[in-house]
C-alpha cells in the first residue's frame, strides 16, 4: 500500500496522522523550521533541538516536543520511523525522512538550499521512495551567482554608501538571512549594527554555539559609519527615520526577477537567498533518486512539468494541475505508486465544502482569525490560506477579507439594505419577525444572529468563493427589493450557517475579527514572498486588492501604476489639539491651509474625458456636469485633488448649501446658476502621463499653480487653494480664527518636503481640532424625540472604534443639527435598520456616519468610551464614510490631552 498525501494548509499523512509543517494548530505536526509561516500553536511536535529553541522564543507557550539530533533513528508509530536530516536552510532547519513497513520511505524538505550556509547545517541528501520538496524558485531563470561574489557585490555596495556619508541599510529576514548577511561581512570588517528583532535572534544563535563577527545594537546617535541589519518590514515602520542619509538593498532571491528595486522600494537588490535555485532542486532530485516527487510552494507546477519532461513523475501539490489527476479540489490527495485519486473519496458537496477554495474554508480562517488577538498570529492564518490557495481565489479571499463584496475602485454596489437581510434570514429560518425581535438582543452582530436563526435550517452544497463573487455581481445588478431578496434567500438555503454568518457580515461590511485592511496586505505580501510596501503602495494606487494580490503571486507588482480614471485613496491628516502640537510635528515653517466645509473630491482629465471621484472612490460627475465641462477646458491632462464647494461671490458657501446638490440629478439645467460650485485645488497626483506621488509636496504645488495659471479659470470654477507660512504658535492661532471668521472649518497644517501618501493618516498633513473639533461616529442607538419630534428618530447615541478590542464603544448623544427633512429620511432608514427594540430606544445596524461638532472632550465614566463631549451637535451626515473610517479611541486620548478611565 502506497503512502497517502494530502494537503490541506500543510501536509497531512493520514496512515500515521502526523501533519507536516501544518500552518494551523493541529494535535501533531512536524516543524521543519523556526521561520513564522512553518509555526503554529500545536499540541505535540517534532523538531530538531535548534529549532525547539528558536520556537521557544517566537511562540512560547505549552506543548509536547519531540526533540531529535540530526541523523538518529526514533520510532515515530509501531510501524513507523523518522529520521531528522539538516536542510541547509537556517539554523535546525530540518528534513524528515519517514520509514514505513509496508508504504516504503517518504522524505519531505520543507524549506532547503545545498549550497553552504555560514550560519546553518550542511544541507542533506538522503535516498527516499517520495520526495515532497519546496520548490521557491524552480524557473530556469533562478540561477543564483556564486555566494562569494554576491557577498563581494553587497560589501562593495556598503563601501560606497560609506564614502558618499551614508549609511548602508541591509533588509534580510531577522531569522536566518540576517545572521548569514552578519557572518558573510566578516571578511570586509565593517562595523555593523543589527535591528532588535535581529538582535534577540541572533543572541539565540550564539547560545546554539554559532560565533558571529563582532556587531552593535542599533544606536541612532551612533550609526554614521556602520552598516545596519534590519527586517524587511522595517521599511514600513519608523524605524529608518532614525537613520538619516541612508541607502537600502534588499537580500533575496527575488532579485534576479528584472524591476526588483522598484518592487522592493529599495536602492539595490543581492540575490542572496536561504533557497535552493533552479539547478539545486534539480540536483536534489537526482541525489535523492525518488520514485515519485510532489512539489510545494513557489513554481509548484512549472519544476514538476520539468521533472515529468525528465521521465519523472512528479505533480504540484494544491496547484491547479490536479486536475490532470481527475481529482475532485476537496482535499487534494496522492499516493506514491500511480497519479489516481485516494481510495476513499468524499462525496461532492463535502468535497467542495472542504476544499481551499470552498466558502466554508473562507468561513473557518476567518474564525481562526478571530479567535486570536495578536496580529502576527492573524497574519500568519490568513498568509498560509492565501498561500494554499490558487491565484484567482486567493485574490477573492483577499478582498473578502476587507468586508468588501468589490474592490474599492469598482463602482458598482450590492444597494442590499438590512430590511432584505433580515427578511432573507427570516424567510429560510422559518422565523416570525416577533421571534427575531425577541432573541436578537444576544447577539454582537447581525452575522452572529444569522448564524444563530439558520441553525438547523441549512446545508452548504459546497459554494465557492467564485461562487460567492457571483452572487455578489448579480446582487448589484438586480434591480428592485424583490429581485435582491430572491437572490438572498436562494443563497443562504445553500449555506451552512456558519458560512451564512459570514456573507452577511460581508453585505454588512463589516467583519468583526480583528483584521484590518493593513494586515490582508501584510498576508498577501508573505503568501506570495513579496515586500509588504510593495503590497500597500500597489493597493493604494490601484484600490483594487483583487488586482493586487493576483499582481503580487505573480511577481507584477512593478507594473501596477497610478492611471487616469482609477481613482486612488486620498491622503489623510492626522487630528492635532493645538498649534504648539503642529509645531511639535512639522519644523517651521509650516505650510497653513484654510480647512473647507465641502466634499473631497479628485479630478481625473484627459483629452475630452473629465471625472470627478468622491472620497469613497465613486464617480460623482453625473451630479457637477458644469464642473466636468470646464474642466475640459484645463491645458493638458492631471489628476487634483481638492475640495468641492459651494461658492458664490468669491467666497465658499456653508456645506447645507452644497448638500442641496448632493442628490441632484445631473441634467438639472439650473444646477450650475442655483447652487455654483468650485473646486479649490490643493494637490497634483498625475500631470501628463507623469505621476508625482514622490516629488515633495513644493514641487507638486508649484506645478499645479502653473496648470491653473490661465486668467479666466477661477471664472470658471477652479483655483488654488491659498497658503502661507507660519513660524510660530502665533501665527498659527492668527490664522485659525480668521478661518472660522470666513466660515471655514480650521487650520490644515503640511509639510513642504512631504510626498503624497494615499490613504495613509501619517503626520506630513495635520489638521487643527481644537476650539472648534468634530468627530467623525457612527450611530448604534436612536431614539424618538419630543414635542413636536415625538413622531420621529431624532435623538442618536454614537460611538467610537476601540481599534485595539475590535469594538465600538458610545462617546455621546446628539439631537440638534439636521433639518427636518434629513431626519425624516434617517427615521426611514433606522427603521428598517432596526436590530432591536427597547420602548421608544432603538439599537440599530451600525452603518450610518456623523460628524459630530463639540466645545471640548473631557473623560468621564458615563459612556463606554470613557469621555464625553462638551455640547455636541450634528455638523453633518457623512454619506462618503464608512464605518471602517470613523475617529478611534486613540484620536478621543489625544484630544482629550490624556488617557481615559478604565471602559465601563
Amino acid at each position: 500500500m502506497a503512502w497517502k498525501v494530502e494537503f490541506r494548509a500543510g501536509v497531512w499523512l493520514p496512515q500515521i496522522e502526523w501533519w507536516l509543517d501544518a500552518h494551523f494548530p493541529q494535535r501533531r505536526s512536524f516543524v521543519s523550521h523556526a521561520h513564522s509561516d512553518h509555526i503554529a500553536g500545536h499540541q505535540e511536535i517534532l523538531c530538531s533541538a535548534g529549532t525547539s529553541r528558536l520556537m521557544r522564543a517566537r511562540m512560547p507557550g505549552e506543548r509536547r516536543e519531540h526533540v531529535l539530533p540530526f541523523g538518529q533513528t526514533e520510532r515515530l508509530t509501531d510501524a513507523t520511523t523518522v529520521t531528522l536530516h539538516p536542510a541547509g536552510h537556517i539554523h535546525g532547519s530540518a528534513q524528515s525522512l519517514i520509514a514505513h513497513d509496508t508504504h516504503g520511505t517518504l522524505l519531505y524538505t520543507g524549506d532547503f538550499k545545498l549550497r553552504p550556509g555560514r550560519s546553518a547545517e550542511p544541507c542533506a541528501t538522503p535516498r527516499a521512495d517520495v520526495l515532497i520538496m519546496e520548490t521557491t524558485f524552480g524557473r530556469p531563470h533562478y540561477v543564483f551567482p556564486p555566494t562569494e561574489q554576491v557577498l563581494r557585490d553587497i560589501t562593495g555596495f556598503c563601501l560606497s554608501c560609506l564614502h558618499d556619508g551614508e549609511t548602508p541599510v541591509l533588509y534580510g529576514y531577522s531569522l536566518g538571512k540576517s545572521q548569514e548577511l552578519l557572518c558573510g561581512l566578516a571578511e570586509a570588517r565593517l562595523p555593523v549594527m543589527l535591528h532588535p528583532q535581529t538582535l534577540r535572534l541572533t543572541r539565540i544563535y550564539e547560545e546554539l554555539g554559532i560565533a558571529f563577527p563582532a556587531y552593535r545594537n542599533f544606536n541612532a546617535a551612533e550609526v554614521a559609519g556602520h552598516v545596519v541589519i534590519c527586517p524587511p518590514q522595517s521599511n514600513a515602520s519608523g524605524f529608518l527615520k532614525q537613520v538619516g542619509r541612508r541607502r537600502t538593498a534588499m537580500i533575496t532571491g527575488w532579485a534576479m526577477d528584472p524591476g526588483a528595486i522598484y518592487r522592493h522600494q529599495c536602492d539595490a537588490a543581492f540575490p542572496l537567498s536561504d533557497h535552493a535555485d533552479y539547478p539545486d532542486l534539480l540536483r536534489f532530485v537526482d541525489a535523492v533518486q525518488p520514485k515519485r516527487v510532489l512539489t510545494l510552494h513557489g513554481f509548484a507546477q512549472e519544476f514538476a512539468l520539468t521533472l515529468r519532461e525528465r521521465g519523472i513523475e512528479a505533480w504540484a501539490v494544491g496547484a491547479d494541475n490536479q486536475l490532470e489527476l481527475g481529482l475532485s479540489a476537496a482535499v487534494q490527495g496522492f499516493t506514491a505508486e500511480t497519479p489516481s485519486p485516494p481510495l476513499t473519496r468524499p462525496t461532492p458537496e463535502a468535497a467542495r465544502a472542504s476544499a481551499p477554495e470552498s466558502f466554508a474554508a473562507f468561513a473557518a480562517v476567518a474564525e481562526q482569525v478571530k479567535a486570536t488577538p495578536r496580529t502576527l498570529e492573524k497574519v500568519a492564518h490568513l498568509r498560509a490560506y492565501l498561500a494554499a490557495l490558487p491565484p484567482d481565489a486567493a485574490a477573492l479571499a483577499a478582498l473578502l477579507f476587507t468586508a468588501r463584496a468589490f474592490p474599492q475602485s469598482d463602482g458598482r454596489v450590492l444597494t442590499l439594505g438590512w430590511a432584505v437581510v433580515k427578511r432573507a434570514v427570516l424567510e429560510v429560518a422559518q422565523l416570525t419577525e416577533a421571534g427575531y425581535r425577541s432573541s436578537h438582543h444576544r447577539f454582537g452582530d447581525a452575522g452572529e444572529a444569522a448564524e444563530a436563526f439558520l441553525s438547523g435550517h441549512t446545508v452548504s452544497a459546497g459554494a465557492t468563493l467564485a461562487d460567492i463573487a457571483a452572487f455578489f455581481s448579480a446582487i448589484a445588478a438586480a434591480r428592485g427589493p424583490t429581485a435582491k431578496l430572491e437572490l438572498l434567500t436562494a443563497r443562504l438555503r445553500g449555506l451552512s450557517p456558519a458560512e451564512a454568518k459570514y456573507l452577511v457580515k460581508i453585505i454588512t461590511n463589516d467583519l468583526r475579527i480583528g483584521l484590518k485592511e493593513g494586515l490582508v496586505e501584510e498576508a498577501i505580501a508573505a503568501a506570495a514572498d513579496q515586500p509588504t510596501e510593495a503590497v500597500r503602495e500597489a493597493n493604494m494606487l490601484s484600490g483594487d486588492i483583487v488586482t493586487v494580490a493576483q499582481a503580487a503571486r505573480a511577481g507584477t507588482l512593478d507594473t501596477i501604476a497610478l492611471r487616469v480614471f482609477h481613482p486612488l485613496q486620498f491622503m489623510l491628516a492626522s487630528p492635532e489639539p493645538d498649534a504648539a502640537a503642529i509645531l511639535a510635528r512639522l519644523a517651521p515653517p509650516v505650510w497653513i491651509e484654510e480647512k473647507y466645509d465641502g466634499i473631497r473630491v479628485q479630478l481625473h482629465k484627459q483629452g475630452e474625458r473629465v471625472e470627478l471621484y468622491s472620497r469613497d472612490l465613486k464617480r460623482i460627475t453625473g451630479q457637477f456636469p458644469d464642473l466636468a465641462r470646464a474642466a475640459r477646458a484645463l491645458p493638458g491632462d492631471f489628476i487634483g485633488d481638492g475640495e468641492l464647494l459651494a461658492w458664490r461671490d468669491g467666497r465658499a458657501l456653508a456645506f447645507a448649501e452644497l448638500q442641496k446638490r448632493l442628490g441632484r440629478k445631473g441634467d438639472d439645467l439650473f444646477l450650475g446658476s442655483e447652487i455654483p460650485v468650485s473646486i479649490s485645488f490643493y494637490d497634483l497626483l498625475w500631470l501628463n502621463g507623469r505621476t508625482w506621488l514622490k516629488e515633495p509636496l513644493a514641487a507638486r504645488r508649484a506645478a499645479l499653480a502653473g496648470l491653473l495659471a490661465a486668467p479666466d479659470l477661477v471664472v470658471a470654477g477652479f483655483r488654488l487653494a491659498p497658503v502661507q507660512q507660519a513660524h510660530s504658535a502665533v501665527e498659527i492661532d492668527a490664522a485659525f480664527l480668521a478661518a472660522r471668521q470666513r466660515g471655514n472649518e480650521g487650520l490644515m497644517a503640511k509639510d513642504p518636503r512631504s510626498y503624497y501618501t494615499p490613504g495613509r493618516r501619517g503626520l506630513a498633513w495635520l489638521k487643527l481640532k481644537r476650539a472648534y473639533a468634530t468627530l467623525d461616529v457612527v450611530v448604534i442607538g436612536v431614539e424618538y424625540g419630543h414635542g413636536k419630534r415625538r413622531d420621529v428618530l431624532s435623538d442618536y447615541t454614537f460611538a467610537i472604534r476601540d481599534v485595539e478590542h475590535d469594538r465600538l464603544l458610545t462617546v455621546g448623544k446628539a439631537y440638534s443639527g439636521l433639518t427636518d427633512v434629513e431626519i425624516a429620511e434617517l427615521t426611514s432608514h433606522f427603521l428598517a435598520h432596526t436590530l432591536e427594540e427597547r420602548g421608544r430606544y432603538r439599537t440599530v445596524v451600525p452603518d450610518t456616519v456623523l460628524e459630530i461638532a463639540f466645545d471640548s472632550i473631557q473623560p468621564s465614566n458615563r459612556h463606554q468610551s470613557g469621555f464625553a463631549l462638551r455640547f455636541p451637535r450634528i455638523a453633518r451626515i457623512r454619506t462618503d464614510k464608512t464605518v471602517a473610517e470613523i475617529d478611534t479611541l486613540e484620536t478621543c486620548r489625544r484630544l482629550a490631552g490624556g488617557l481615559a478611565p478604565a471602559a465601563i
